[in-house]
């Protein structure tokens, strides 16, 4: 082989490596990208499900004033109201 092929075969060489430090990066970031995400939704799907199970009792209660608040009006007639 003559030195100009020699030298095009170092820089192909070159390339070669440097695209294959190139891939490993991005292969690299789409792992912990892909870890991140994951964390992301169990972070937002346990923190609903937490913020479900603290905040179960306020509702109830306020379900029930709520039906208790129904269940008196309803008893309340027009005709029991003063002429």
């Amino acid at each position: 082989m003559d030195e100009e092929a020699k030298q095009l075969l170092r820089e192909e060489v070159a390339l070669a490596r440097e695209n294959n430090k190139v891939l490993h990066k991005l292969l690299r970031y789409q792992c912990w990208s892909r870890w991140f995400g994951i964390i992301k939704w169990i972070i937002i799907v346990g923190s609903a499900i937490g913020a479900f199970y603290y905040l179960q009792p306020l509702v109830n209660n306020l379900w029930s004033t709520y039906s208790e608040l129904l269940g008196t009006v309803s008893d309340f007639s027009v005709k029991s109201l003063p002429r």
